[in-house]
């Protein structure tokens, strides 16, 4: 996969953190991700539990990235809706109920690694 200058730029950034303290704020990306999976999950507007069995989280190329993702196509649908059925979201409403607690978290990860590797 070709990849531009600026996300080159920004895998390159994130490779001179030292591993020590990418080491230790991993655990707190991969726990907000599984946090907001979970969320997804309960939140998920599925009859048959396909749609909520099918929301994961992938750990991504770039150091400390994560991706949460589902291969159900009705996730779209049921997300923003059609013409057709009302939109019953799941995604947005976990992902902004969650998103100051996963970055505190990550934050404090983050600060407490550099305190350490630091001393």
């Amino acid at each position: 996969m070709a990849m531009n200058k600026d996300a080159a730029d920004i895998i390159a950034r994130f490779n001179r953190i030292p591993r020590e303290v990418r080491a230790k704020v991993a655990p707190a990306v991969v726990k907000g991700a599984d946090e907001i999976v979970g969320r997804m999950r309960y939140l998920a507007p599925d009859d048959t539990g396909e749609l909520a069995a099918s929301i994961h989280r992938k750990t991504g190329d770039v150091p400390l990235s994560v991706t949460i993702e589902t291969e159900n196509d009705a996730a779209l649908y049921q997300e923003y809706g059609t013409r057709e059925m009302a939109r019953n979201s799941f995604f947005w409403p976990s992902v902004n109920s969650l998103k100051k607690r996963v970055r505190r978290r990550i934050d404090g990860a983050i600060s407490k690694a550099i305190k350490d590797a630091w001393k």
